[in-house]
């Protein structure tokens, strides 16, 4: 089995190659030093940009140990990567990678028959491509049915490769569902979660993999656990958050937080929506390494109230293996910025 921890300090590599896969999505082939950065299929990594400017991706290929990376970079208008990538050819350029990080990994089905369901909207296709590939190579028995959803046909870019993957191996099915299609398709519509709660009645022996947008992942974990009897520890799953200093609807309104790191308080009034980890980035209070997937520890806060909904068993699996854990640690990155929220007083690491 790969080693699941990140590497001591980042690691230098090179933009080989830039791909246009879709409108919006473009294909990065790093390389770096064969055998120095190895992930398990499912994992992710953070990039490390100007300005202290961090994004995560999923690898989107199994570890074949030569030190190529392949990732799926979803190319958001006025998002600074996304400005990067597009401003000149950056093929040869030099990235500084940390990582593996993350935990939606392959996990070994009880038995041959257990079936294996992955979920998946726009680029949150890359783990789970990862993850078939591999699982397909190693030729594991279990039946594998792959949900990718999008608006229109034209943001499930790889598409035809999952087509033609299922020709190839009669336990692998792929099926599309899209929310908008437009006329002339005669596949699945709506989203993702009910296409698989329509086709499986039941889920209480399956093993379930989603990621993509926050909102399918929860709506699916609501949907398979509580309606489809599918066990909250097989429901594995990263949801992809905005990055810090994307847009936000001013109709949400603002809410107050009470920062304090050592014997300094001070007030932020911030839009309430994103998370409180990207507040807490965007004022240069803290600098979270994992991207905001909670794979790191970084963003970790001390709350004075319970304001915030508890922490997930997973969450507070990390909390407690970090060094002198305490009951009112939380990630910021697991907290949604809500008006429920409106005064949170939070105290930060002063060391």
């Amino acid at each position: 089995m790969m080693p699941t921890s990140p590497t001591p300090s980042p690691l230098s590599f090179t933009l080989a190659n830039i791909d246009a896969v879709g409108p919006d999505v473009v294909r990065l082939t790093l390389a770096g030093e064969a055998g120095r950065f190895r992930y398990r299929e499912g994992q992710f990594l953070s990039l490390h940009l100007a300005e202290g400017i961090e994004r995560s991706y999923s690898m989107a290929s199994p570890d074949a140990g030569n030190g190529e990376v392949e990732l799926h970079v979803h190319l958001v208008p006025g998002g600074r990567f996304s400005r990067w990538l597009r401003a000149a050819d950056r093929t040869g350029e030099t990235l500084a990678v940390s990582g593996p990080f993350g935990h939606c990994t392959w996990q070994t089905p009880p038995d041959d028959d257990t079936p294996v369901v992955m979920l998946a909207t726009g680029t949150g296709i890359a783990p789970l491509k990862a993850l078939l590939e591999a699982t397909l190579q190693e030729g594991a028995p279990q039946p594998v049915t792959l949900y990718w959803g999008g608006r229109r046909a034209g943001d499930l870019y790889l598409a035809d490769d999952f087509t033609a993957l299922a020709a190839r191996h009669p336990r692998f099915r792929f099926v599309p569902v899209l929310a908008d299609p437009g006329p002339g398709w005669n596949g699945r519509r709506g989203f993702v979660q009910d296409a698989a709660a329509e086709d499986l009645r039941d889920f209480s022996d399956a093993i379930v993999y989603a990621c993509g947008a926050p909102r399918m992942v929860e709506a699916a974990r609501e949907r398979l656990t509580g309606q489809r009897g599918l066990p909250d520890a097989r429901f594995h799953a990263d949801t992809f958050l905005p990055a810090a200093g994307a847009a936000t609807d001013p109709a949400t309104g603002r809410i107050a937080l009470h920062v304090r790191q050592g014997d300094h308080t001070r007030t932020l009034r911030v839009p309430a929506s994103g998370s409180l980890m990207t507040a807490l980035a965007a004022a240069g209070l803290i600098r979270p390494v994992c991207g905001g997937q909670g794979a790191c520890g970084e963003c970790r806060v001390d709350l004075a109230a319970a304001q915030v909904p508890p922490a997930s068993p997973r969450e507070r699996r990390l909390l407690d293996a970090l060094d002198d854990p305490l009951p009112t640690h939380r990630l910021a990155c697991r907290i949604a910025l809500t008006p429920r929220i409106d005064g949170l007083a939070i105290s930060l690491p002063t060391a």
